[in-house]
């Protein structure tokens, strides 16, 4: 009986789920077809809760922001009251996408190819000489019919997810586990300074993959292996995240070490880091003194836009006088990403490979992050 809609038999995918030690990874089909990526955007992207963006991106009433999902056109929308909603970004009429790029204190939503007039909350206003000059009501249909169709949008502190099946849990069910084990961080006290963006060509699923083990950091990070050894970390596999953390990750020789931490952080917890991921495509990463949110979205089989998203903590780290060690930390972190790109595109390149791809198995200690990452994906695929 074929699994995965035919992409992979019964018997390779019984063995993708033998446990860590026994396992086989993913075929390369899974890194390099059209047809896998469209049933990962069905299953994986459209069902569940895809991170889009940070708030910062649409802080004020009447900003507007065009994000996708998986290809999958989409707009964020500061209403007047404070609050975000999302919408196909899509025009009602012709279906124009509505907005390109990022739009500021706005109070409406105009088409650019009939000028088709929408609010903030998505209803249809205007439909400009629609029944000939000067006659601009329609005579044939409803406006409130045509309205801008919604996304189901939720946040997690700063960051914002788009579910468009619309049947995804509550979003704090999500992160319940993680709130209650990053308890001891006061996430409200986060304030945001930046991002950036990465083209790769690489599937997505190779960028999350490598970002679970730290069995790479003594090859492709010596720099960051010297403060978060290799030998500090350990794995987490979780029902609702899996992920890898440091228990020594020294911040002092990271950078300049004079950024505040948490106010409230244990001794226990003075020299610890830790990187969970949400499936599909979110990557968290904590330390004593910063925060990062580390997003993907696939372009296509081969090509993925990353976006990292930098917050440091409480106001007092956000003076002129921090404004060196943050930008120290920011230009770390993106060197680091360098770092990575050149190595999963290398990954990118070897799926290509007839030598690669059978039966290739992973190191039980370093590992079962990545395993468990793809055994979850060939799951969710199969149905």
């Amino acid at each position: 009986m074929a699994a995965t809609g035919g992409l992979v038999s019964k018997a390779v995918l019984d063995a993708i789920n033998r446990p860590t030690a026994d396992a086989i990874s993913l075929p390369n089909a899974f890194y390099t077809r059209d047809e896998v990526l469209a049933l990962e955007r069905e299953r994986l992207f459209f069902g569940g809760w895809t991170f889009v963006a940070v708030g910062a991106a649409v802080a004020h009433p009447g900003d507007v922001l065009p994000v996708t999902v998986a290809g999958l056109p989409a707009l964020l929308a500061r209403t007047r009251d404070g609050r975000l909603l999302a919408f196909h970004n899509v025009c009602s009429h012709r279906g124009t996408r509505l907005v390109s790029e990022p739009q500021r204190k706005k109070r409406v939503i105009v088409c650019p190819y009939h000028s088709w007039t929408y609010s903030l909350e998505g209803e249809l206003r205007k439909t400009p000489e629609f029944n000939g000059p000067g006659t601009d009501e329609p005579a044939h249909f409803s406006k409130a019919a045509m309205g801008l169709k919604p996304i189901r949008c939720e946040t997690w502190h700063d960051l914002v997810f788009l579910n468009a099946s619309g049947d995804a849990p509550p979003l704090a069910r999500t992160f319940a586990a993680l709130d209650q084990r990053w308890s001891c961080y006061d996430l409200a006290e986060l304030r945001y300074e930046g991002s950036a963006t990465f083209d790769v060509d690489a599937n997505w699923k190779l960028a999350i993959e490598n970002f679970l083990e730290s069995y790479h950091l003594p090859s492709a990070h010596p720099g960051l292996n010297s403060y978060s050894r290799m030998s500090d970390h350990y794995c987490m596999v979780e029902p609702d995240f899996l992920g890898q953390g440091s228990t020594q990750y020294n911040s002092a020789s990271a950078g300049p070490g004079r950024l505040p931490a948490f106010p409230k952080l244990p001794k226990s917890r003075a020299r610890m880091a830790e990187y969970p991921t949400f499936l599909p495509n979110l990557m968290l990463g904590i330390h004593p003194d910063h925060f990062f949110a580390f997003g993907v979205e696939p372009l296509g089989p081969e090509r993925t836009r990353e976006t990292f998203h930098f917050y440091f903590v409480g106001d007092g780290a956000m003076g002129e006088d921090l404004s060196e060690a943050r930008r120290t930390t920011l230009e770390r972190w993106k060197g680091i990403n360098a770092e990575d790109i050149s190595v999963v595109e290398g990954m990118q390149i070897g799926r290509h490979s007839p030598a690669y791809g059978v039966a290739a198995r992973f190191s039980p200690y370093h590992e079962p992050t990545t395993h468990e990452f793809q055994r979850r994906v060939a799951n969710a695929l199969a149905g």
